[in-house]
C-alpha cells in the first residue's frame, strides 16, 4: 500500500483554494405564553433571532447560548435542542453561510431582558402567528418552517437568493 503524503506547501495550497464557510448560530427565546424573542439590530434593518457569528472552534449550540446571554442578558438554562439547519450563499464575496438554530428554552421573565447596547435596538415577543413586518426573506423561510413543525425537529433549509 502506498502512502501518499503532500508538502506542507501543497496542503496550505489545498485549505486555500476550498470553498470559505461563514458559521452563524441563532435561538428560537420564548416566553411563557409560547410567544418568540425576536430583536432589531442597530446596524441593519428588519427583526431577526438573537445570534450571530460562531467562533473559532465553538461548538454552534453554545454560540447561540453565548449570544443570548451577550444580547438579551439571559441565562439560558438546559441544554440547546437544534431546530434548523440553513444554508445561504452570498452574493458578494466568497463566503456561504450556514446557520445553526436552536431552541434555547423559557424566559420566565422577559422584563428583565436587557438589550445590547452596541447591536440591540429593541427586542420583542411575537406569537407565532403573528410574526412582525420587515422579517427579512431567508428569516420568514427559517421561522415558518420552525412553526410549522411545532418547534420540534430538524429541517434543512437552502436559500438560492443571498443571506
Amino acid at each position: 500500500m502506498t502512502t501518499i503524503r503532500f508538502t506542507p506547501e501543497e496542503t496550505a495550497a489545498w485549505y486555500a483554494s476550498v470553498p470559505k464557510v461563514a458559521l452563524s448560530a441563532s435561538a428560537v427565546l420564548r416566553d411563557e405564553q409560547g410567544r418568540i424573542a425576536l430583536v432589531r439590530n442597530t446596524y441593519r434593518d428588519g427583526w431577526s433571532l438573537p445570534g450571530g457569528v460562531v467562533d473559532e472552534n465553538e461548538p454552534p449550540a453554545e454560540a447561540a447560548i453565548r449570544e443570548v446571554h451577550e444580547e438579551l442578558g439571559h441565562e439560558v438554562v438546559g441544554p440547546a435542542t437544534l431546530l434548523v439547519v440553513q444554508w445561504a450563499g452570498r452574493g458578494m464575496g466568497p463566503v456561504q453561510f450556514l446557520n445553526f438554530t436552536f431552541d434555547v428554552g423559557v424566559c420566565a421573565d422577559p422584563a428583565l431582558l436587557v438589550p445590547q447596547e452596541e447591536e440591540i435596538a429593541e427586542i420583542g415577543f411575537y406569537a407565532p402567528d403573528a410574526l412582525p413586518e420587515g422579517l427579512r426573506p431567508f428569516m420568514r423561510h427559517r421561522m415558518d418552517t420552525i412553526i410549522g413543525n411545532g418547534f420540534r425537529g430538524v429541517a434543512y433549509l437552502q436559500e438560492n437568493d443571498t443571506f
